[in-house]
């Protein structure tokens, strides 16, 4: 299941949305498309759970997909990538959570405890 975080320009987490509609909506605003079946031509599927933080006017979106999912986004699209397993190839801006942090914020917001899913 995806999980799509608005943040500002501060970096401060807005709205959270899980539903696939609020999540193709802001997407779409920003050239950015995903699935779980049927990658495009040379795209693979994730191979796990990872972090995508998209620019905007406003501020950034967060884009939390599991593995075997899918993001292609529009070329020049300013974009931060974070699987939590190595450090970013690009830093994320500072504001912004790192893949752990991140989760853990979604677990706490849809009432999982982070040491039930592990």
């Amino acid at each position: 299941m995806p999980v799509l975080a608005v943040f500002d320009a501060e970096g401060r987490w807005c709205d959270t949305h899980v539903c696939d509609g609020r999540i193709n909506e802001h997407l779409g605003r920003q050239g950015v498309s995903w699935g779980r079946e049927g990658a495009p031509a040379g795209l693979r599927p994730l191979e796990r759970a990872s972090l995508f933080y998209v620019r905007t006017d406003d501020g950034y979106l967060g884009l939390l997909f599991e593995a075997g999912e899918w993001v292609a986004m529009s070329a020049g699209a300013e974009h931060f990538f974070d699987d939590g397993h190595a450090a970013p190839a690009r830093p994320l801006p500072a504001a912004l959570p790192h893949f752990d942090a991140f989760v853990e914020e979604v677990l706490m917001l849809t009432g999982n405890d982070a040491d039930e899913e592990a």
